[in-house]
């Protein structure tokens, strides 16, 4: 087979690095574009941020600038030299530390830390203290004791007893049952932390804990020589406990800035959309730099071509984040208008709303939507809200109103925080609820939202 070369036209769509830049300054939420503004200040030295100054022309400022510089120098100088003649109210301290204010920003909490801060407050001996502290670092993620006595004591060079007293004080901390070797200590140790004397409750942990989860109750209530509904009653105390001691401890979110790209606020009976210009700064190209570019500046042509290099660059950029701006402006107009209604208080239905209706509407492609839905927030007189909040299909009502999923996904809950424990509603119960008020939804779909907000079945909220 010989290879044969022949040219051939063919017509292929590539995206210029600005194309590529404007989709990535689109789906920055604002905290990384104020990173991205940050970054391009300093790698191009034509941009700069937009200040508003009063209005004066461009000549008698250029005539009075060298003037006032220098009489400001010399104010700031006097200033200077009173501030020497003063005696200091206290001579400061040279032992003392200086005061970081990042000290003072909230941090994710692990697990390992808040049992050592616990171990800390605590009365102990030295050598207790190390074992306990060798003991927290051989906890699992379920925050059980994974190690052995004996190895605790050899690392940390202390008896055999100090190391069993270690263990003694680490299951006594928060929360109940962290320390424990094996499931049935853990629960026992959470039982007496309640305070529950209970000796079917401590048998079951002891004997049946896999008859109880197959809801064998009948079977030990015929071993224990009890009645089936005392073993019902003791297993609705079992629940009470944790098998995950580790699962009980919350180390908080982790610290996260959200601002928000527009503030939606209400002047009499109109709603105005302002952009957040503070947190993205206006940008300009600056002036001095384009004037360099005249053809009466004696610049030469090395520096002119680097001059018109960064020139477009910065407007390109800028061109990038206007765009953006008036992009999210623009859609969350169109989410005024469509969910006013909910504006009006802050508690109204909201209507459906899909990223195809309004990508037609803004006439660009259902991408940018999402992109500009995606990590926006929106400041409203009843709290920050991310713009996807408002986008949801829906269904059209007996009566001819549309009502959005998260609508029907909110009366679900409702229905199910009024139901009767010992009977909950099924899925096809919740249809036929929805059906009663007025709009159809199937019940494939109810069990779809219930799976979405995290609900159990039927079969598994009922009380055994």
């Amino acid at each position: 087979m010989d290879l044969i070369q022949r040219p051939e036209l063919r017509q292929k769509m590539t995206l210029s690095p600005q194309v590529y830049q404007g989709l990535a300054i689109l789906a920055m939420p604002v905290v990384e574009l104020q990173q991205l503004i940050e970054a391009e200040l300093l790698e191009n030295p034509l941009l700069e941020v937009e200040e508003y100054e009063d209005d004066t022309s461009e000549a008698e400022d250029e005539r009075t600038e060298d003037a006032e510089e220098e009489r400001a120098w010399d104010e700031w100088l006097d200033q200077y030299e009173d501030l020497d003649d003063i005696d200091p109210v206290a001579q400061k301290d040279p032992n003392t530390e200086e005061i970081n204010s990042e000290d003072f920003v909230g941090g994710v909490q692990t697990f390992g830390d808040y049992l050592l801060q616990q171990v800390g407050m605590l009365d102990i001996d030295d050598d207790v203290d190390r074992a306990a502290r060798a003991i927290i670092g051989s906890l699992d993620d379920d925050g059980f004791f994974v190690g052995d006595c004996a190895e605790i004591a050899a690392i940390t060079d202390v008896s055999g007893q100090t190391a069993e007293a270690a263990l003694c004080v680490v299951q006594q901390l928060d929360p109940p049952g962290v320390g424990a070797r094996t499931v049935r200590e853990a629960l026992r140790i959470q039982a007496a932390y309640l305070g529950i004397e209970n000796e079917l409750l401590l048998a079951i942990i002891d004997r049946y804990l896999d008859d109880v989860a197959a809801s064998h109750f009948r079977k030990v209530a015929r071993a224990e020589h009890v009645s089936e509904e005392d073993v019902r009653t003791t297993v609705e105390q079992l629940r009470l406990l944790n098998p995950r001691p580790a699962g009980s401890f919350s180390p908080g979110r982790s610290p996260a800035y959200v601002l928000p790209d527009v503030t939606l606020r209400k002047f009499g009976d109109e709603w105005l959309v302002i952009s957040n210009n503070e947190a993205v700064p206006a940008l300009r190209v600056n002036p001095r730099y384009r004037a360099m570019l005249r053809s009466t500046s004696n610049v030469d042509d090395e520096t002119r071509r680097y001059l018109k290099d960064k020139v477009r660059s910065a407007e390109s950029f800028m061109k990038n984040v206007d765009r953006r701006r008036d992009t999210v402006s623009r859609i969350t107009e169109i989410i005024l208008d469509v969910q006013r209604e909910f504006f009006e208080d802050g508690r109204g239905d909201l209507r459906p709303l899909r990223l195809e209706d309004v990508a037609v509407e803004l006439g660009v492609h259902l991408s940018t939507v999402s992109r500009g839905v995606t990590g926006k927030y929106m400041a409203t007189p009843y709290g920050l809200f991310e713009l996807k909040h408002f986008f949801s299909g829906g269904y059209r009502s007996s009566n001819g109103m549309d009502v959005a999923a998260t609508t029907i996904k909110q009366r679900i809950k409702d229905l199910l925080h009024d139901e009767d424990a010992n009977r909950p509603l099924s899925d096809q119960k919740l249809a036929e609820a929805l059906a009663a008020d007025g709009v159809a939804v199937a019940r494939r779909t109810v069990a779809k939202y219930r799976e979405e907000m995290g609900i159990e079945p039927s079969w598994a909220r009922k009380r055994r």
